[in-house]
């Protein structure tokens, strides 16, 4: 069965004096299996490009509920949950640079998703700001993946693999 897959990818850009770094989704039944899409995803210099981190996820507990992924060529019903993924930048004071998180939240829409967001980077995340949450763009909506659109179930899933690594691409 197919996973959905999110990758941190990292590589060069003409236009940037240091590496570049992108996070997108991806389906297939092992990371491999997914690397045509991330070239495809990418939108810097083909050479170089690299894995930085991965999550092959197939479900997410949230709210007290568990949450299958799966995956469809029909369209979910508009009032179906979806699952998104939220951006956080904060800052530690011991550090240069603006640091972020990510965190997957369910949510009925946007407005929803990002005050989902927010209230988990409350509560984990000392000196806190939210990188432009006010934008869609830092509320990803993960559901059209690799043509295929995403439905959340209730019911049981295999636990999330993740690894940070350097995979060259």
């Amino acid at each position: 069965m197919p996973s959905l897959f999110i990758v941190m990818l990292g590589g060069r850009h003409a236009r940037a004096n240091i590496e570049v770094h992108d996070v997108v989704f991806a389906v297939g039944d092992d990371l491999p299996s997914t690397y045509s899409q991330l070239k495809n995803a990418w939108f810097g210099e083909p050479q170089g490009l690299h894995i930085d981190a991965w999550i092959q996820c197939d479900g997410l507990d949230f709210e007290g509920k568990s949450y299958q992924i799966q995956f469809s060529h029909a369209a979910p019903a508009e009032q179906q949950q979806k699952l998104y993924l939220i951006n956080l930048g904060g800052y530690d004071p011991r550090e240069f640079g603006e640091l972020h998180r990510y965190v997957l939240v369910i949510a009925s829409n946007p407005v929803a998703a990002k005050a989902k967001g927010k209230a988990y980077f409350a509560t984990h995340w000392q000196k806190q700001h939210t990188d432009r949450v006010l934008e869609v763009d830092d509320c990803l909506a993960i559901d059209l993946v690799g043509g295929h659109f995403v439905h959340l179930q209730p019911g049981e899933f295999s636990p999330q693999r993740w690894e940070n690594s350097y995979i060259t691409l």
